[in-house]
């Protein structure tokens, strides 16, 4: 029998869904029964694309309320990156494919692979445009190896990566992190944004789903 289901709407370059990480894992602990899709959606496409270097003002700026928020801080490492002549480029295109390709090889791990590849970024300044970034975490953590040539050449038109984002588009996703709450037919019944903290999103999540059971036992009452 088929049980409710989240689709994670993500992006391993937004900092929200970094600092979303430990609720989503923690969430993800205690109920492992509750199936987590992963589906990237494109934060940084289009005319988004361009060097970490120009964008570091602002991602300074927006470091300090997603801290605030979240509790989470971006490594120094990260800093250093954004100053770099060479720094490179923001795109998601490349990890979305690595996620893409983990949830084909090993589903059951991927929201495990897409948080830790996020963590390297973001707290170890590795650049996620570079094929030994993902040759380095599938070894490191026994992840099967990935076609890490096709990811480091990876844009928003490789096939993948664009129906990826269209399904994203289709969900009705427009920030980032998003969760939306599936029934037993996958039907969206709800959705949770913007909560960081594990006990607000499991009521989120709990509400959602008595909602629905009411609605459900109402219904057949009439």
């Amino acid at each position: 029998m088929k049980k409710t289901k989240l689709i994670y709407g993500h992006d391993t370059l937004c900092g929200w869904c970094f600092g979303f990480t430990p609720t989503l894992d923690a969430f993800a602990a205690a109920h492992p029964d509750i199936e987590i899709d992963v589906i990237p959606g494109g934060l940084v496409k289009g005319e988004r694309v361009g060097s970490y270097a120009d964008m570091a003002d602002y991602i300074a700026q927006a470091e300090v309320k997603m801290t605030g928020v979240t509790g989470r801080a971006i490594g120094q490492p990260f800093r250093d990156m954004l100053q770099q002549a060479d720094a490179p480029l923001s795109i998601s295109a490349p990890p979305s494919l690595a996620i893409l390709q983990m949830k084909k090889l090993a589903p059951d791990r991927a929201l495990e692979f897409a948080h830790i590849l996020q963590d390297a970024h973001f707290l170890e300044g590795k650049d996620v445009n570079l094929a030994v970034t993902y040759d380095d975490i599938c070894a490191a953590h026994g992840f099967p190896a990935l076609d890490t040539d096709a990811i480091a050449g990876a844009t928003e038109d490789t096939p993948d990566v664009a129906a990826s984002y269209a399904q994203s588009a289709e969900l009705g996703i427009q920030a980032y992190p998003t969760i939306l709450v599936l029934d037993e037919k996958d039907r969206v019944v709800g959705q949770i944004d913007s909560i960081y903290e594990i006990d607000p999103f499991t009521e989120r999540f709990n509400e959602i789903v008595n909602t629905k059971a009411s609605e459900e036992i109402r219904a057949l009452l009439t």
